[in-house]
């Protein structure tokens, strides 16, 4: 009886040995697939802290919430301003300029030129809260209405309604900043 017990757990371990076996090479060969699969795809993600939304970049263009957010990226840079903070976001913006457009270029340069020049003199600060956005996803434009704030010195703080107009241009996969304009519009008295 003692053998016949033996025997019966010798096949009980080597059945549950073969199974765990079986396992381990199935995970191998999972595993190894996956490999060859994440090897052979021409895809990449990238995460980027703070990104509560999906955004999309393919051949065709830019999804809207790519440009909403690039939108308020560049509003932060070029209207978020101290006197000690523009020449570095001079930088940050001028890396990401169209090389299409020499104009935008030029009226960028000529904007943070004006703008230094300014913040230095009055020792103003500025900063722009967004109220509302609208989108052209065909155009890659996007018009950002909002409250400028400005701090001029210790003595005065103005805000004003204002509305902005950014267009970008997309090429080899990567979005530039084409345009930056303030939208006037023309109050009638009545």
């Amino acid at each position: 009886m003692e053998e016949i017990n033996k025997i019966i757990s010798n096949v009980s371990n080597a059945r549950q040995r073969n199974f765990f076996a079986a396992c381990l090479g199935i995970c191998l060969i999972a595993n190894f697939l996956l490999a060859l699969k994440i090897s052979a795809t021409n895809q990449k993600i990238i995460m980027i802290p703070g990104i509560t939304r999906e955004m999309s970049v393919d051949d065709h263009g830019v999804s809207r919430s790519y440009l909403e957010e690039s939108a308020l990226l560049y509003t932060s840079a070029l209207l978020d301003l101290t006197p000690n903070t523009i020449e570095s976001k001079k930088e940050l913006v001028l890396k990401h300029v169209s090389k299409r457009s020499i104009e935008s270029l030029k009226s960028l340069k000529k904007y943070f030129a004006k703008t230094e020049t300014s913040y230095k003199k009055f020792k103003m600060s500025t900063f722009f809260a967004p109220k509302k956005m609208h989108v052209n996803a065909e155009l890659l434009e996007v018009v950002v209405e909002g409250m400028l704030v400005s701090n001029f010195g210790k003595r005065g703080i103005e805000e004003k309604s204002v509305k902005y107009k950014i267009s970008f241009d997309y090429s080899a996969h990567h979005l530039y900043l084409k345009g930056f304009v303030q939208i006037k519009e023309d109050k009638e008295d009545e």
